[in-house]
């Protein structure tokens, strides 16, 4: 009866094992992967100011994604410029196919790069994990800067731990 009583035990741990699994469990370094781009005018089309939305979907186990602070009063010093980019937790970065291969193009002022402060997203309660979809606007009216057919992004996410992404690629984007 003992032996009975050992292997029914035996015979549920897996199950429990299984039940348990099924509570999703993400690394406390965030996880990005793309979603997809979309073009539209901001007012009329005579305007020319076109704005990519680019979606990416994003996961992180201990949920302290965007910023506590929202104090956008730094201001860019050239002389302490790692300590400006602190500020911003989504990295974005923006390419242009030239000569059959994708060349970073940089802001056109590097007191005004493509990175994005997110709001605090973390949320309340015991379980800290966060998953979702983040969709940022990208002012495209002055791009592209070269004879292009594609462009293509790429994003980094870091927590306020400094826990960072690993750095993802957009898939090929064609222009009209």
């Amino acid at each position: 009866m003992r032996s009975t009583k050992i292997l029914l035990l035996a015979g549920l741990l897996p199950v429990l094992f299984i039940a348990c699994e099924e509570e999703q469990k993400f690394e406390d370094r965030p996880n990005l992967e793309w979603r997809e781009a979309s073009f539209r005018f901001l007012g009329d089309s005579a305007a020319n100011r076109r704005v990519v939305d680019l979606t990416i979907y994003f996961t992180d186990g201990d949920g302290d994604v965007g910023r506590e602070d929202q104090d956008n009063s730094d201001t860019c010093e050239l002389d302490n410029y790692d300590r400006f980019l602190e500020r911003y937790d989504l990295f974005i970065y923006y390419y242009e196919k030239v000569n059959g291969q994708f060349k970073e193009i940089p802001p056109a002022d590097s007191c005004f790069p493509f990175h994005n402060i997110l709001p605090d997203l973390e949320p309340v309660g015991q379980n800290k994990t966060l998953e979702g979809e983040i969709t940022t606007p990208f002012d495209y009216a002055n791009y592209p800067e070269n004879p292009t057919d594609s462009i293509r992004f790429e994003f980094v996410l870091k927590d306020r731990s400094g826990n960072e992404s690993q750095r993802i690629i957009s898939s090929s984007i064609g222009l009209d």
